[in-house]
């Protein structure tokens, strides 16, 4: 898939992964529809950005969440490529999880995804694209992030069932599984503090832009899924083979730093 002249639509767009991938987007020559809650920093992308449209939202209330899949119909182009990539996080037990604060969760990180697919899909032209920006998280769970884990494992599992349903019209669905990614990403919890070990991580993880460079490979090879960095599938296949050691390593290594 050639970008120049197709229209890429990113949600979560004001910052980190979004940010990056909407900026690389439009040096690839791609039109861009981005979305987010905060308005100056979309406007800060429509600045640089020709032809860019920026539309506010709060992709978890109906009302603003429908109101943007109106201004996308208006804007009468296709979406060749539909990225969701806005998402959240809580930082806590199971037990301890503040049900508000999960449900807020749940609602941005895995229903809105499934609303904008059903509303916006009928503009994915055939063999057009959709990415989910997940996480390594989506794929091994991690403890204390109980909630924040189950969204991305429903989101690789919609990803997985989307993919099979719109194989008629040969649109590409692919999952995206970061580790740890330098964005303000922990510092945004909904509930809970980032934990040190998190926060220091977080400092040396890849850049968004790594991230980014990868899921547009990841979109113009059409490839299922992504982890990034690579590294990240070595987890992936423990624990596959030897799932109760790697539960074991995790449990060890969370409450060796005073996380429960």
């Amino acid at each position: 898939m050639r970008l120049t002249g197709k229209t890429a639509l990113v949600t979560g767009a004001s910052s980190g992964i979004g940010w990056a991938l909407a900026l690389q987007f439009a040096r690839e020559g791609a039109k861009l529809i981005v979305t987010a809650r905060n308005r100056t920093a979309l406007e800060e992308i429509v600045a640089t950005t020709p032809g860019a449209t920026a539309v506010e939202a709060d992709l978890t209330d109906t009302a603003s969440l429908g109101r943007f899949c109106d201004r996308v119909y208006s804007h009468g182009a296709s979406i060749d490529i539909l990225v969701h990539n806005a998402g959240v996080g809580i930082y806590a037990k199971a037990c301890d999880t503040d049900p508000e604060q999960a449900r807020r969760l749940i609602s941005l990180n895995l229903l809105a995804a499934v609303e904008l697919t059903r509303r916006l899909l009928p503009l994915v032209p055939d063999g057009g694209s959709v990415a989910f920006v997940s996480s390594l998280a989506g794929k091994v769970a991690i403890p204390n992030m109980s909630v924040y884990s189950a969204s991305k494992h429903a989101l690789n599992a919609f990803a997985d069932v989307l993919r099979m349903e719109s194989m008629n019209r040969n649109i590409h669905v692919l999952a995206v599984c970061p580790g740890i990614v330098s964005t303000g990403f922990s510092k945004r919890m909904l509930q809970g503090n980032s934990p040190l070990w998190l926060s220091k991580s977080g400092r040396k993880g890849i850049s968004p832009e790594r991230c980014a460079r990868a899921i547009l490979s990841g979109i113009l090879q059409r490839k299922r899924t992504v982890v990034v960095p690579w590294t990240g599938w070595a987890l992936v296949a423990a624990k596959s083979v030897l799932p109760r050691a790697v539960d074991i390593i995790l449990a060890r290594y969370g409450r060796a730093r005073g996380e429960g």
